[in-house]
């Protein structure tokens, strides 16, 4: 009990002044478009020369700033690498969640987020609506790529060679009447997908039920999963599909947002 008294006034009371300079340069060094010579950067965080010296040697071999030819400063590859250890630990559950419980709000309808998997869209987080009727899916369900908003969603942002893979490997078995079963009209299907933003799954993968998907991309512009809405077709008519389908567009659109993806 004392000791973590102590660690808690100890925390509030002392710094560590050469750190807190360290921290000055490196977050100076950050803000500029280009090298900074040690004058200029003394200047800037008013840092005598002699300490500055210290510092920039110390972050230089471990390979936090580079030294330019002409004796210059800049951020060196070490905080990339960090940056990117950072924003893969990013969980993207916690992340959707807020938007997915919105999106169940506004609509009414079950949410799902899913990532692709071996061919597959496997649920990863669900939010279920207040409805009456209550949908039998769960958290670690696997849905072929054809025959789900999500994995339409999903398939829509892969490569031919990488779809043909799939396609060859998983099939396109006919779940209903309505379900598509040769690689040429998925395509087609993708491809409007991928021109409205989100994807349909019109009862293609169970009578009587729609959905519709969106992808999710990262930081890096790569996609990360998918968010769709699954509803009874009495409670979707078709003629609220477009409506619906921009909020789940949009929904997709926040959460990339918020794990670091610009349009």
């Amino acid at each position: 009990m004392d000791g973590g008294f102590l660690l808690l006034e100890t925390s509030k009371k002392y710094t560590v002044p050469a750190l807190e300079k360290a921290l000055a340069i490196i977050e100076t060094l950050a803000d500029q478009d280009g090298p900074m010579g040690v004058s200029e950067l003394c200047k800037k965080v008013n840092v005598p020369k002699t300490s500055a010296f210290f510092i920039l040697n110390t972050l230089e071999q471990n390979q936090y700033i580079t030294k330019t030819e002409d004796g210059k400063y800049m951020l060196g590859n070490r905080f990339v690498n960090l940056g990117q250890s950072i924003l893969n630990k990013i969980d993207i559950r916690q992340h959707a969640k807020p938007f997915m419980e919105e999106l169940c709000q506004e609509t009414g309808f079950t949410v799902h987020l899913a990532i692709l998997d071996q061919g597959e869209a496997v649920y990863i987080e669900k939010v279920e609506s207040q409805a009456f009727v209550k949908f039998s899916t769960f958290v670690g369900q696997r849905w072929p790529l054809h025959t789900s908003g999500v994995g339409k969603a999903l398939a829509s942002q892969l490569s031919d060679e990488e779809l043909e893979q799939i396609v060859e490997k998983m099939g396109l078995p006919a779940k209903t009447d309505n379900t598509v079963t040769t690689l040429k009209e998925f395509k087609a299907v993708l491809s409007a997908a991928r021109q409205q933003g989100y994807a349909i799954e019109d009862e293609e993968g169970e009578v009587g039920i729609r959905c519709i998907g969106a992808s999710i991309f990262g930081h890096d512009g790569k996609q990360k999963a998918a968010i769709s809405i699954t509803a009874l077709r009495s409670e979707l008519p078709a003629q609220d599909i477009p409506v619906v389908g921009e909020k789940v567009r949009r929904t997709a659109q926040k959460i990339s947002a918020h794990l670091g993806y610009r349009l």
